[in-house]
């Protein structure tokens, strides 16, 4: 008996203090106190207003770092040399303007890999080439530079036996 007359009382006390509290609500208020030691109240931010992040692929890459939607300008390599020095060889990749390259390196094996995002190697013609030269120097198998897609170049230095070594550097005298 005390047992069912806990239950009715348990199950009581959970419906009162579920329906039986009053709703309560919150107001925004957008005062500004003029006394020095108080704060402004802030409004509080509604979802509706939030600003939605990218839900697509294209959304997110339109996301660019220079804070437009407009595709970063494509540079034009319109020439390149493969120079034997006294170190080994350099290569020499010549842009129209003169502009400053971004490079990707990466190494795999006996190869060096380098991904130039935002360029395209072209002709000044215009007119798309690949650039390949075979031993160029000893314990170099070949130095390709192509396109891999309409906005990448590639340059790959296959080492012979073992990776080679590469100094990486810009010079607005070629």
């Amino acid at each position: 008996m005390l047992k069912l007359w806990l239950r009715s009382l348990s199950f009581l006390v959970s419906v009162v203090s579920v329906f039986g509290v009053p709703p309560t609500l919150a107001e925004v208020v957008n005062q500004v106190s003029t006394a020095s030691n108080e704060l402004p109240i802030a409004t509080i931010r509604r979802v509706h207003n939030l600003q939605r992040p990218a839900m697509t692929v294209k959304e997110w890459l339109s996301q660019s770092e220079s804070g437009n939607n407009q595709p970063a300008e494509i540079v034009q390599v319109t020439g390149v040399k493969a120079n034997p020095t006294d170190k080994g060889v350099e290569v020499i990749l010549q842009t129209s303007l003169g502009q400053q390259l971004q490079l990707v390196n990466r190494s795999t094996g006996n190869n060096f890999i380098v991904d130039i995002p935002n360029a395209q190697l072209r002709l000044p013609n215009g007119k798309s080439y690949t650039f390949r030269s075979d031993k160029p120097i000893a314990d170099l198998r070949e130095i390709t530079v192509t396109n891999i897609d309409a906005n990448t170049v590639r340059v790959t230095v296959m080492g012979e036996k073992a990776l080679p070594t590469v100094e990486l550097f810009d010079d607005n005298n070629w």
